[in-house]
C-alpha cells in the first residue's frame, strides 16, 4: 500500500511548462513609475509591482530599494538588472 500511495504522490517538478511560460508575462513585476535620473536612488515612491511581467520579480524589491539607477529611466519602463547601478 506504500508504493501506491508513494505513485500517487508523483514527483515534485520546478520547471515551468510550456503553458505557464506562456502566461509568465501576466505576472507582476517591477516597474519605474517615475521619471528617475541617473544616480538616483530606487525608493517606493518611484518604484512599483504591476503586470506585465517584463521587468524583475516582485520578491526581488527589497534588493532593489536603495540602489541607484545606472541610467535615466524614464516612466514605465521596467527595472531589470542593467538598470541598477
Amino acid at each position: 500500500d506504500i508504493r501506491t500511495v508513494e505513485k500517487a504522490l508523483g514527483t515534485v517538478c520546478y520547471d515551468l511548462t510550456p503553458r505557464q511560460q506562456e502566461s509568465k508575462v501576466f505576472r507582476r513585476s517591477l516597474f519605474v513609475v517615475k521619471d528617475m535620473q541617473a544616480g538616483e536612488v530606487f525608493t517606493e515612491e518611484n518604484v512599483r509591482c504591476i503586470r506585465p511581467g517584463y521587468g524583475l520579480a516582485p520578491k526581488l524589491l527589497p534588493l532593489v530599494l536603495g540602489r541607484t539607477a545606472r541610467r535615466a529611466i524614464t516612466s514605465g519602463t521596467p527595472v531589470t538588472w542593467n538598470s541598477i547601478g
